[in-house]
């Protein structure tokens, strides 16, 4: 205890130091937070004064980051195995910040955004004081919830922060081949006491130096962090820090590598910016082999991620039972819509959003081959083939801003994609994503507090189609991709209309000339009859 109370002491000396050197220092309250937790869950009552104007010291933090007490006390982690300071691998760092994208320059705290500045250093001062738990972390950009309204009565104050709470995940568990994240956990709330206030403070930030008259700090107790976290050092680096190879999936793969032990908590009064919360696939950026589902897959044996509103797989299935040569309905029946996905539909979904985007940019394309070849026979996607053909004039073929600019316009509606010159020399596009399906989940578990999930995750008929699908693969081909081919001139005069899946897509004039010159008379026939399994030729 005597321990304790002097680490407070010098802590309330360094921040009152600080505010006597800024020359714009404003007067802010001083807290006494009358419960300290301890790590082994139990707390005692201590007197924790803190005098700070919270600009000015993050205006001291700028110029000696690295210097001082800081140096040893805060890191930051990148997704592509960056760090900043350069080389941090000192397990005795005190905290480290785990940032979702990759490190490509020294920025780190000098660049950040104020907002997130002041994120940061509200997660710690939490951290400083609850000390049961293992690491914090704000709320997702605000997009998905409003900003609290301290004006309103408690009880709505409280609900509009637990309605932000679960707006992003919270608590997860693996069971069988299948992860399950939700974004409903514990809920708590504390108060910290005010002896004296001025307006001094930032009105949409949490900081024990920033709020007056009691006011409502709500928290969600977590074992998963999505986007940034700040987390103790000492146990970042028990878990193994982040490991690389695993693209846009490396938090996740961090957090189901600690087996949902840790504690997180996930604070109402903060949030990130859109800046710091974007999420690269680190190691993996810029590049066209998408092997992170399967390295994610095979190291914990899971097929299938259920979340709040989305089933993804980290892969999809392709054989004769599954996917018959008929036009895709989007499932409705529950024990359809948590089985695995179709190949065939993610070919489908790859030809959607590349053609649409091509439609916007105003570059013309043509439907051919074996794309075409489906859409006259079943109007679907052939289930065993590997790709989608799609033709392009010389010029936009032999020009590498159309694929960038294709994978930019699909990146501002949330689909990535690696398009450009890929295996064996040709333009190909590969999906960046795993095969997912849009749907509330609730219905699947039982209750909000529920992890598990109920018996329609785990039908008679979902356990017979995984069989197989383990270990994945990593394959390019078998995780299918789009071709692109030089147009003839003879295709660009004149189109019509090809219809795959209840869609149109813009084809050529003569159809069946087309398709009688490429596959012969027959082509109606389909080339495999009865049993087909993976991606044929």
């Amino acid at each position: 205890m005597l321990l304790l109370l002097c680490s407070g002491i010098c802590h309330l000396l360094i921040l009152v130091f600080s505010s006597t050197n800024s020359s714009n220092s404003v007067l802010l309250q001083t807290f006494s937070l009358t419960t300290l937790d301890k790590r082994n869950g139990t707390s005692d009552s201590v007197a924790s004064d803190y005098v700070n104007d919270l600009r000015s010291w993050v205006a001291s933090l700028n110029a000696s980051l690295y210097t001082g007490e800081w140096q040893n006390t805060f890191s930051f982690i990148y997704s592509n195995g960056g760090s900043s300071p350069p080389g941090v691998t000192d397990e005795n760092n005190s905290y480290v910040m785990v940032l979702p994208f990759s490190k490509t320059e020294e920025k780190a705290f000098n660049d950040l955004a104020e907002d997130d500045k002041l994120s940061l250093l509200t997660l710690y001062e939490f951290l400083d004081v609850m000390v049961r738990f293992d690491g914090a972390t704000c709320l997702q950009p605000l997009t998905e919830h409003k900003r609290a309204d301290h004006e309103l009565h408690q009880e709505k104050l409280y609900n509009q922060m637990k309605d932000s709470l679960e707006s992003s995940w919270c608590r997860f568990i693996t069971k069988k081949w299948s992860l399950h994240i939700k974004n409903t956990g514990p809920v708590l709330n504390t108060r910290l006491e005010s002896k004296t206030s001025t307006n001094g403070s930032s009105p949409n930030k949490f900081s024990f130096s920033d709020f007056a008259n009691g006011i409502l700090i709500v928290y969600q107790v977590c074992n998963i962090a999505q986007g940034p976290f700040v987390m103790r050092g000492d146990v970042f680096h028990r878990i193994g820090g982040l490991h690389n190879g695993f693209g846009r999936m490396a938090l996740l793969e961090f957090f189901v590598r600690s087996k949902g032990e840790l504690k997180i908590a996930k604070l109402s009064n903060c949030s990130w910016t859109h800046e710091i919360a974007r999420v690269d696939r680190g190691t993996l950026e810029g590049s066209n082999d998408v092997t992170e589902y399967a390295a994610f897959g095979n190291k914990f044996n899971i097929l299938r991620i259920v979340t709040n509103n989305r089933i993804e797989w980290t892969t999809c299935v392709s054989n004769w039972k599954l996917c018959p040569e008929k036009p895709y309905v989007k499932p409705t029946e529950l024990s359809s819509v948590a089985a695995p996905i179709c190949c065939g539909i993610v070919l489908f979904q790859m030809l959607k959003d590349i053609t649409w985007a091509l439609t916007q940019l105003g570059v013309d394309y043509r439907v051919i081959y074996g794309t075409l070849l489906g859409a006259v026979r079943s109007q679907t996607v052939i289930p065993w083939t590997c790709d989608v053909d799609i033709a392009l004039t010389k010029a936009d073929y032999g020009n590498s801003s159309t694929y960038s600019s294709i994978a930019e316009l699909l990146r501002t509606k949330g689909s990535h994609y690696y398009l450009g010159i890929s295996y064996m020399g040709m333009p190909r596009g590969h999906m960046l994503m795993a095969p997912y399906i849009e749907v509330d989940t609730t219905l699947f578990f039982d209750g909000p507090d529920d992890l598990e999930g109920n018996n329609l995750l785990f039908s008679s008929d979902i356990e017979e189609a995984i069989q197989g699908m383990l270990p994945v693969s990593s394959g390019w081909r078998e995780r299918r991709y789009v071709d692109f081919y030089i147009s003839p001139s003879v295709w660009l005069n004149g189109s019509a209309l090809a219809v795959i899946n209840n869609e149109q897509f813009v084809t050529l004039k003569d159809i069946d000339y087309e398709l009688t010159n490429w596959y012969g008379k027959d082509y109606l026939q389909p080339a495999h009859r009865g049993e087909w399994f993976g991606c044929l030729d």
